[in-house]
């Protein structure tokens, strides 16, 4: 009987290692001219990925998405500081605002590539050999180190092309569909070590996109541009895993 069981288990494949894929959504900005509100001003984006299943709870994979980016200063109708240069105002309230009847609007559009490598932290058993049923879906958390692609601008009609470091993390869901196909979605926020990805024109401008309520101090949380990822995955599963006998033994005693 010994012998008939470690045959089954030298002769059944696991999970499969590699899924390659592609993702496609959108991408947005949140900085100093968009301090809260997620989604706005949102662009395409589309992206590949490659994950590799490490265990049922556990994989690697590696992002590359491109997408772009908009926000606008509004120069009209908005209160500021009553000392900011190059408005002209009106009414005068008690705590030093003014509001703005004649000032200068402020708007960007540019377009990035992120690059990155981050782990899954899967919440529920998947893709497991011996539950197939009870393991074909799970939320899972990601985070991991990446590199944001983006112009550099001197003015508008010249830049270079640069890159930062990010932090990735997020959230997902995915679900096999069957033996090949896997989909899913994800939402994933990158914390760039840039803070001009708002600024397109240094030279054409008189506000500061870095600063543009003129109160010359920047909150904590909005020193460095954010740029967000959310979309959905589909993913194709290949190069099957074979357990040892060993391996099929220790799984399967768990």
């Amino acid at each position: 009987m010994n012998i008939i069981v470690l045959a089954l288990c030298c002769s059944v494949k696991a999970q499969d290692k590699l899924e390659l894929g592609v993702m496609g959504g959108v991408s947005y900005y949140m900085g100093d001219l968009n301090h809260s509100q997620h989604f706005k001003e949102s662009r395409p984006a589309v992206g590949f990925i490659a994950r590799y299943a490490i265990t049922d709870r556990l994989a690697g994979k590696v992002h590359v998405i491109g997408g772009g980016i908009a926000g606008e200063y509004p120069g009209i109708g908005e209160r500021y500081p009553l000392q900011y240069p190059n408005f002209e105002t009106t009414a005068v309230s008690y705590n030093k605002l003014a509001e703005v009847t004649k000032g200068e609007e402020y708007e960007f559009s540019r377009v990035l590539v992120n690059v990155s490598v981050m782990g899954e932290f899967n919440f529920r058993s998947y893709d497991h050999i011996f539950k197939p049923e009870d393991s074909k879906w799970t939320p899972y958390l990601t985070l991991g180190l990446g590199a944001t692609f983006y112009k550099s601008y001197v003015d508008k009609q010249s830049g270079k092309t640069d890159f930062v470091l990010s932090l990735p993390f997020g959230l997902g869901v995915k679900y096999k569909v069957n033996k090949w196909l896997r989909v899913g979605a994800e939402w994933t926020m990158h914390k760039t070590f840039a803070d001009d990805l708002d600024l397109v024109d240094p030279n054409g401008v008189q506000i500061n996109p870095n600063d543009p309520y003129g109160s010359k101090h920047h909150a904590l949380t909005h020193n460095n541009d954010w740029v967000s990822f959310c979309g959905i995955t589909i993913t194709a599963s290949m190069w099957p895993r074979k357990l040892s006998c060993n391996d099929g033994l220790k799984n399967y005693n768990k």
